[in-house]
């Protein structure tokens, strides 16, 4: 089953991290009211905004927001298979594959396979606003310490999986060809996610998405909890 603490509110662009974190930090209040014998437990998004809350508050660090201060992630779709590191979106046969940036603009003959394409990556416009952590006078090309996007209105797309690992034996995967493979096009009303893109020992990914796919009438909603930078649990429900 879905997880049922997956959040339905659905006011994303009023809907941001200072939320959460208010929430988290109210919380041992709240823990203190309850009886013994009862356990509140945090859904990965909401363990992930304390953690920002937390490194936010030691003063280390600066914040920024995307995209007018910060173009963002330097890509185009969360999918890459580099060796050590693999993001592969895969929930029994179906894949997830989140369009970080406009369709339209992506260029067909990339390799998405290989991810990060600087700077050409930033001429195409977000669909993701939000916000991060660096150190103050950090390089512009420094990934963030950490960083919160959220979006209202996100291309998903859907792929049976055993046709895609046949597209990308041969270790490039276009956008021409995802065409070819008649993915199911959604568009997320409800996107937000948590990353810390920095280290292996220090990694988290966390998503919680929700929509439609207007082809079929059909609704979505999915979680993304990466384990390191090569694994990830997934779970989809589409009806």
């Amino acid at each position: 089953m879905f997880n049922s603490n997956f959040i339905k509110m659905k006011t994303v662009k009023s809907y941001t991290f200072q939320i959460i974190a208010v929430f988290v930090i109210s919380l041992p209040l709240i823990v203190l009211s309850c009886k013994k014998d009862e356990e509140i437990v945090l859904s990965k998004v909401e363990l992930a905004a304390a953690e920002y809350a937390r490194l936010k508050a030691n003063g280390n660090y600066i914040e920024f927001s995307v995209p007018d201060q910060n173009p963002g992630p330097p890509f185009y779709a969360r999918i890459a298979d580099m060796g050590a590191e693999r993001l592969f979106m895969e929930s029994g046969n179906t894949v997830i594959i989140p369009m970080m940036r406009q369709v339209e603009c992506i260029d067909p003959d990339f390799n998405l396979l290989t991810m990060f394409h600087v700077p050409d990556a930033f001429f195409c416009p977000l669909v993701l606003i939000g916000k991060g952590l660096t150190e103050p006078n950090s390089p512009p090309d420094v990934f963030p310490v950490i960083a919160y996007l959220e979006s209202n209105n996100m291309p998903v797309w859907f792929l049976d999986k055993q046709p895609l690992l046949n597209a990308m034996q041969d270790g490039v995967l276009t956008l021409s060809e995802l065409e070819t493979l008649n993915p199911k096009k959604g568009v997320a009303s409800w996107y937000i996610e948590y990353n810390k893109p920095r280290t292996v020992e220090d990694h988290l990914l966390v998503i919680e998405s929700e929509g439609i796919i207007p082809a079929t009438g059909q609704r979505f909603e999915y979680t993304v909890n990466s384990i390191d930078k090569s694994t990830q649990e997934v779970e989809l429900r589409i009806w």
